[in-house]
This record gives C-alpha cells, sequence and structure tokens, in this order.
C-alpha cells in the first residue's frame, strides 16, 4: 500500500491499497505513474526511524515474518495494515479535541490547499498530489489559491509605474 522509500527526504508512491470489506485491491495509482515528493527532513527522519523498527522486527520474528513488499505500514509481524484501520485511528485520535472533524483523506486536500495558500505554485502541488496535467489541480483546489485582486494591482503598477 502506498509509499515506500524513505531514503534521502524522498519517498516514492508506487501503488494504492483500497479495502473492501476484508480484502484489499492493490492497483497502480490513478494515474498509473510513480511519483516521489519530498519531504521534510523531521518526517525523513521519523521514517527512517520506523524502517529501522521494521528490520528490527523482521530480525525478530524470522521466518514467520510476512513479507509484505516493503510496505512502510505493516504490523511488527510484517502483516499489511489494512486501510481502514488508519481512518478509523485518524478519527478517533480527534474525539475530545477542539479540531473541526476530518477524514484521513481530509488531510491529503489540507495539504494541497496549504501550499497553493502560501504561494507554491500550481505544477508543484500538482506533481505532489500526482496529478497529471496542473489543470486538475487548478478544478480541484481553484477556491484556495488566494484571489488577492487588490495586490495584483499593486504589483502590476508597481512593475509598470515603478512606484
Amino acid at each position: 500500500m502506498g509509499p515506500r522509500r524513505p531514503e534521502a527526504g524522498l519517498i516514492t508512491v508506487e501503488r494504492s491499497a483500497t479495502q473492501f470489506g476484508q480484502q484489499i485491491v492493490t492497483t497502480d495509482t490513478k494515474n498509473h505513474e510513480n511519483r516521489t515528493v519530498a519531504l521534510d527532513p523531521k518526517t525523513a527522519a521519523a521514517l527512517k526511524a520506523w524502517r529501522q523498527q521494521q528490520a528490527s522486527e523482521r530480525l525478530e520474528w524470522g521466518p514467520a515474518y510476512e513479507d509484505t513488499d516493503g510496505l512502510v505500514f505493516a504490523w511488527e509481524n510484517g502483516a499489511r495494515v489494512f486501510p481502514d484501520y488508519f481512518a478509523k485511528a485518524f478519527l478517533a485520535a480527534q474525539k475530545g479535541t477542539s479540531l473541526p472533524r476530518m477524514t484521513l483523506h481530509g488531510t491529503r486536500h489540507t495539504h494541497a490547499t496549504t501550499l497553493l495558500r502560501e504561494g507554491i505554485p500550481v505544477h508543484i502541488v500538482s506533481k505532489r498530489q500526482g496529478h497529471k496535467d496542473p489543470s486538475v489541480t487548478l478544478n480541484v483546489y481553484a477556491d484556495a489559491i488566494p484571489k488577492d485582486d487588490d495586490r495584483a494591482v499593486e504589483v502590476f503598477a508597481k512593475a509598470v509605474w515603478g512606484a
């Protein structure tokens, strides 16, 4: 399922896992292309530590360790973690907080929206989201792009008039 190889501050998304009851179906990503996404140093370090933990667990379990093709998200014995486990745990973690309720998938939208609001170019956000074409990103997240017409007037006037 999903992301692998937290090496050099990068992670590659190669597959998608969908749960149907007690069955997991693993498929290529929507656009049938792998994508490599850069990570901040803190996240990269956490993933590196997790991979070291998994290597220890593999040794500890020996032949009983289930080989899940190097998935990041696996139980101590290497068994695949069902996707709905994360969704349920994420919702449970929000209980008792003042945060608005959000699904785990909602964090994907928060990521894109935050980057766009902070002025990250659409083509960069599009690549991180795995969209083949930035127009997809624009169609989905157009409302997140600042509509600062007053600022546009200022910037253009300064460029033209030097004021």
